[in-house]
């Protein structure tokens, strides 16, 4: 589905309902020209890449209904993030590991192996990758550690750099996403969207629980627009919600856009 910045519904890739199992993330490669089009479908252990209108799969990556454990397979991966050369997946629910590939699909590397729950502490241990995304000023790449509470950051060949913790239960890191120099997590467990500095230095929170306009239930995605609006998608409440700047903000407190390339 196809929506304009007003709520508008303008277009349905209807034609390719039939190949769904569980689409679980929306994508835009900010390097690409061609602002193709990535969907993750985690239970299909698939990622797929269409053609900006839809019109077109040009490529696959993992193969679709067949989960795995090697360079070809998914085992229910969950997001990606882009760096200007490369791509990274987390993969995922079931496997525990980033994988890297270039702007071609090629796999590069991977990192990761599973943690023991609970609250495993271990640097490249992972229980449930949920959320991966790239500071482009030091090309740090932060991911989501979700079942283990913690952000662990790494560079881009897999080398672990540092780490922080969420929170106690029941803090549940569902998504991040960096920009503006902070990186902003979704706490599912407390409904606020959590601020920190690049280091893991706490900075404020917002956000309460509710299905009311301005309330949030399962916030699975975030994204900005180059009108500085904040969009969140929840998964519970089956919806999509728009923030605007507030007239005269610093823009130093705002999130600012997301993925914009150099």
């Amino acid at each position: 589905v196809v929506i304009d910045r007003e709520g508008n519904i303008i277009e349905t890739w209807d034609q390719w309902d039939s190949m769904w199992i569980k689409p679980h993330a929306v994508h835009v490669n900010p390097y690409d020209p061609d602002k193709h089009i990535w969907i993750v479908d985690d239970f299909a252990h698939a990622i797929y890449k269409f053609t900006n209108d839809g019109t077109e799969i040009v490529q696959t990556l993992g193969v679709p209904n067949e989960p795995g454990q090697d360079e070809n397979h998914f085992a229910r991966p969950t997001f990606m993030a882009f760096s200007e050369d490369a791509i990274f997946v987390t993969d995922g629910y079931v496997n525990s590991r980033v994988m890297k590939f270039d702007h071609d699909g090629n796999y590069l590397m991977q990192w990761g192996q599973e943690g023991t729950l609970p609250d495993d502490t271990r640097p490249g241990y992972f229980n449930a990758l949920h959320g991966i995304d790239i500071d482009l000023e030091s090309g740090r790449v932060y991911v989501g550690d979700r079942m283990n509470n913690r952000i662990q950051v790494f560079d881009q060949d897999g080398n672990f750099l540092n780490q922080w913790r969420v929170g106690d239960p029941p803090s549940d890191a569902q998504y991040l996403i960096v920009a503006n120099s902070a990186v902003w997590i979704m706490d599912a467990g407390t409904t606020k969207l959590l601020k920190y500095d690049l280091d893991g230095n706490f900075l404020d929170s917002w956000g309460t629980w509710g299905t009311f306009p301005g309330g949030m239930w399962g916030v699975h995605g975030m994204s900005v627009d180059e009108e500085g609006n904040f969009y969140i998608a929840e998964v519970n409440s089956g919806r999509v919600q728009k923030f605007r700047p507030r007239e005269g903000v610093d823009p130093d407190l705002l999130i600012s856009s997301v993925h914009s390339s150099k």
